[in-house]
């Protein structure tokens, strides 16, 4: 829902011309009240909200042309004033409104291009030629080396799901290779 400072439905009742000149009429009936007068109306709740009964409007537009046009004059110059207002506060709001947009697409092609970037960097292509890329491309996706190269039933010797694998029993762990100057000494 728009708010009431866009919306032309607050100035169009407010600066209504007929209901400006009854606040005025009223309002001077109250301040300067005729000789009292009985009430004849079915509803004298409605006669105390208006001009005082009996009296004379202290503007009355019928009587006087001049004050008529005059009257006419200064209600068009502050309906425009004040629809005005209500287009620009309008033309402001559309605006942030596309703005607002504009930021939040940026927003999302920058996520975008993080996830991508984020992605790219887990894959293990980093951009660099460190050479890992190559050795990444050697395994599959469950840790197997395609070619079986050095590798007994297609896992590195104490590999399990990529995770090495500590020694189970004290006699693999006591079991060191030693070379052959070693043997000989």
């Amino acid at each position: 829902m728009p708010s009431l400072s866009s919306t032309y439905l607050l100035p169009a009742i407010l600066l209504n011309p007929a209901f400006i000149l009854h606040l005025i009429n009223t309002f001077v009936s109250h301040l300067v009240p005729p000789p009292p007068t009985p009430s004849v109306s079915p509803h004298p709740f409605m006669e105390s909200i208006g001009p005082v009964p009996g009296s004379k409007p202290y503007m009355d537009m019928h009587a006087d042309d001049q004050l008529c046009w005059s009257y006419t004059a200064i209600m068009v110059f502050v309906q425009i004033l004040a629809f005005g207002r209500v287009q620009d506060n309008r033309v402001r709001r559309k605006s942030a409104k596309a703005a607002k947009m504009e930021r939040e697409k940026i927003r999302k092609e920058k996520l975008a291009l993080l996830e991508e970037e984020r992605k790219r960097k887990s894959n293990g292509h980093t951009g660099g030629l460190d050479g890992m890329c190559e050795l990444l491309e050697e395994w599959d996706t469950n840790g197997h080396v395609p070619n079986g190269n050095g590798v007994a039933n297609g896992k590195p010797k104490g590999l399990e799901n990529g995770i090495a694998k500590e020694p189970e029993t004290e006699s693999e762990a006591s079991l060191t290779e030693t070379s052959e100057e070693e043997m000989f000494i």
